[in-house]
C-alpha cells in the first residue's frame, strides 16, 4: 500500500467512525454533539472547541520500509512496514532501510445532527 493510500484511508475510516457512532442512538451518548449550550468540556491538549466548532489531530507515526533486490523483476518501493508480499520458493538479496515518519493532520469533526437535548427530555419524560 502506498503512504497516500494508506493516510487517506485511515482519516476517511475516522471520519466514518465518528459518523456511524454519531447515528447509533443505543450507545446512550452523543459523539461530537452539536448545539451543547456552553458545555465544558474537560481540558484535552489533543482536541479544541470554540464556538460549534471541534478539532482534533489525527497523529502518525508510520515505518517506511525501502527495499532494494536483484530479482529482475522485483525493484524497489515503498511499502508500509507489516504490508507487503511474501516471497517464497525465490532466491534474492535484499537491502531493506526502515525509515520512521511521524506527523500530524488537523481535522475539525464534524458535529452530531441528531437532537440531544430533545432525546434526553423525552427519556426522562417517559
Amino acid at each position: 500500500m502506498e503512504l497516500d493510500e494508506f493516510i487517506k484511508s485511515v482519516i476517511v475510516k475516522v471520519l466514518s467512525g465518528i459518523r456511524q457512532a454519531q447515528d447509533e442512538e443505543k450507545v446512550g451518548a452523543f459523539v461530537v454533539p452539536g448545539k451543547e449550550g456552553g458545555h465544558e468540556y474537560p481540558k484535552n491538549a489533543r482536541v479544541s472547541s470554540s464556538a460549534r466548532l471541534k478539532s482534533t489531530i489525527i497523529d502518525f507515526d508510520v515505518a517506511i520500509t525501502v527495499e532494494s533486490s536483484d530479482k529482475t523483476a522485483g525493484g524497489g518501493g515503498l511499502k508500509i512496514a507489516g504490508i507487503g508480499a511474501d516471497i517464497k520458493g525465490e532466491s534474492a538479496t535484499k537491502d531493506t532501510r526502515v525509515s520512521r515518519i511521524q506527523f500530524g493532520v488537523p481535522i475539525l469533526l464534524p458535529e452530531n445532527q441528531r437532537n440531544w437535548y430533545e432525546e434526553i427530555t423525552k427519556k426522562e419524560g417517559a
